[in-house]
C-alpha cells in the first residue's frame, strides 16, 4: 500500500556535521496543500545591468505577441523565452552627473530626487532593491546580495548599482569564489574576507585624523558602506547551523568574461533555490573610466566574438577598438556596438533560462520572479553616440512575478501619439515606483518620477 506522506520545504538532511539542503520536492507541494490555506512561492527580484548603455535602434521593432512575437536581431537570443518578456519601449533615464556618463551606473536604481545630491555631487540614495529587500526577503537569510562581473576600477559611483543611503554602497561581489564562500561558509576564504574589512576600517581611522570637514564626510560615507558588508557578514556568521551544505562545486578563477558571467549567473540561481535572499542586482559590467581592465575596453576578442563575420564589411583598424572607443566613431562600428549588445542580450537569456529551468513549488523560479534587464544609458537613432545620452534606454521585464505580470510577451511603447519625440515617452523612475507598488511597497513617488506607467498588468 503507497502511503501519503509530507515534508517541509526547510527540511534538511542531517549527518554527523553536516546538513543538506533537498531541492524542490512534491511532497513540500503536499505539505503545503494539506493547510488550511496553500503558501504561496516568496517573490524574488533581479535587476541585471547592461553597462555602457545599448544602441537603441536594434531593439526597435520588435511584433506581435505571445508565439508570434518577433524579435530583433539584438534581441534574437531570447528567443526561447520570448513568451515572457515585456519588452519596454520609449522610458528615459536620469540625468548624468556632471562627471559625465561613466558615473552613471549609481544612477539607475536611485531614488534621490533632483538635486540630491551625494558629497561628491552625485544624485544617490537609497536603491529599488533596497526599498524592495527588507519587505521581499523576510524570512530569508539575507536581504539582498550585489554581484558585479568586473574587476578593475576605481570610481565608486561607476561600480555600484545597490545604494543604501546617499553616497553609502552596499558594495559588490566580484569574485565568484567569495560569493560561494558567503553562501556556503569557506572558513579560507571567511577569514580573509574579515580581515580585509578589519584593515580598511583601521587604516582608514588612521586617514581620518589627517582630512579636512570636506572630506571627513566622504570617508564616512564610505566607512558606512564596509560597516554595511560587515553587518551581513556577522549576520551570516550567527546563523551558521543553518548553511546547507553547496550544490555546487566551489568556483576556480573565470577563465574569461564569458566564464565569469555565467558563474556569477548560476550562483544567483542558487541562492534563490536555498533561499538566501529574494532581492539580487547583477552588474555584467560597470561604467568605470577607460583605463586597462575595465568594462570601457572590452574587445570583440574579450566578448569572444569572431571578428572574421566583420571582415566584408568594417575597416580593420576598427576591430580592436574597445567598446566605449566604438560608441565614440559609431558609424563605422555600428555592427560591432550591435554585435556587442546581443552578446549582453545572451547572457540575459542564459539567466532566464536557467530560471525558467528551475522547478519551483507549482511552477519555476521564473514565474514566480520579476527580473529586470536594462541601463542607464541609452542612444543612437542616428541622432548622437550610443550610451551617452538618456533616450529610450534599454528595458526589459521578464517573468510572472507570481501572478503581478499575467500579460507578457509583448513589446509596450511609453511613447502615445508622438514617437519621434523621445521627450514625450517616461522616466525610468516611473517604472520603478509602478514596481514598488505592485510587490506591496506604498510610495507615493520615486525619485524624478511623475507618476506610474500603466499597461503592465
Amino acid at each position: 500500500m503507497t502511503r501519503s506522506w509530507h515534508i517541509s520545504r526547510r527540511t534538511m538532511l542531517r549527518g554527523i556535521g553536516t546538513t543538506i539542503a533537498l531541492p524542490w520536492l512534491e511532497a513540500m507541494s503536499a505539505a503545503q496543500a494539506t493547510g488550511s490555506k496553500k503558501a504561496k512561492p516568496p517573490l524574488r527580484m533581479v535587476f541585471m545591468y547592461h553597462p555602457l548603455g545599448a544602441e537603441t535602434t536594434a531593439w526597435k521593432g520588435v511584433t506581435g505577441q505571445g508565439g508570434d512575437m518577433k524579435l530583433t536581431p539584438t534581441l534574437e537570443p531570447l528567443e526561447p523565452v520570448k513568451e515572457h518578456l515585456l519588452v519596454l519601449d520609449g522610458l528615459r533615464g536620469r540625468p548624468h552627473p556632471r562627471s559625465g556618463h561613466n558615473r552613471s551606473a549609481c544612477l539607475w536604481l536611485s531614488s534621490a530626487s533632483a538635486g540630491n545630491a551625494d558629497s561628491w555631487g552625485v544624485e544617490t540614495d537609497v536603491t529599488l532593491d533596497q526599498v524592495l529587500a527588507p519587505k521581499l526577503s523576510k524570512g530569508a537569510r539575507q536581504n539582498s546580495l550585489e554581484l558585479s562581473c568586473t574587476t578593475v576600477g576605481r570610481l565608486m559611483h561607476a561600480m555600484n548599482l545597490s545604494w543604501r543611503a546617499p553616497g553609502v554602497p552596499m558594495g559588490a561581489e566580484t569574485n565568484p569564489r567569495d560569493v560561494f564562500a558567503r553562501m556556503f561558509s569557506d572558513p579560507q576564504e571567511d577569514m580573509r574576507r574579515k580581515s580585509i574589512l578589519d584593515v580598511v576600517k583601521d587604516d582608514a581611522r588612521m586617514l581620518k585624523r589627517k582630512l579636512g570637514h570636506a572630506d571627513h564626510r566622504r570617508l564616512d560615507e564610505y566607512l558606512e558602506s564596509v560597516r554595511s558588508l560587515e553587518r551581513q557578514i556577522a549576520d551570516f556568521e550567527q546563523r551558521s547551523t543553518d548553511r546547507p551544505e553547496p550544490p555546487i562545486a566551489r568556483p576556480g578563477k573565470p577563465e574569461n568574461l564569458r566564464h565569469h558571467i555565467r558563474l556569477m549567473v548560476d550562483l544567483l540561481i542558487v541562492a534563490l533555490q536555498i533561499d538566501y535572499t529574494r532581492v539580487i542586482t547583477c552588474a555584467l559590467g560597470d561604467e568605470s573610466e577607460a583605463i586597462k581592465g575595465t568594462t570601457y575596453n572590452r574587445t570583440l576578442d574579450e566578448f569572444g566574438i569572431d571578428k572574421t563575420q566583420f571582415a566584408d564589411t568594417i575597416d580593420p583598424k576598427y576591430l580592436d577598438f574597445g567598446h566605449h572607443k566604438c560608441t565614440h566613431d559609431p558609424k563605422p562600428t555600428l555592427p560591432l556596438i550591435q554585435a556587442i549588445d546581443r552578446w549582453y542580450v545572451e547572457q540575459f537569456a542564459y539567466l532566464l533560462q536557467k530560471l525558467q529551468s528551475s522547478r519551483d513549488k507549482d511552477g519555476t523560479l521564473l514565474d514566480h520572479s520579476l527580473v529586470v534587464y536594462g541601463s542607464g544609458n541609452g542612444g543612437g537613432q542616428g541622432k548622437g553616440w550610443p550610451g551617452h545620452d538618456l533616450r529610450d534606454v534599454a528595458c526589459i521585464l521578464a517573468g510572472k512575478g507570481g501572478g503581478l505580470l499575467p500579460k507578457l510577451g509583448r513589446q509596450i511603447s511609453f511613447y502615445g501619439n508622438a514617437k519621434q519625440d523621445w521627450k514625450r515617452g517616461e522616466p525610468l523612475t516611473n517604472l520603478w515606483l509602478t514596481l514598488a507598488q505592485l510587490v506591496g511597497v506604498e510610495r507615493n513617488e520615486f525619485g524624478r518620477s511623475t507618476g506610474t506607467l500603466a499597461g503592465l498588468g
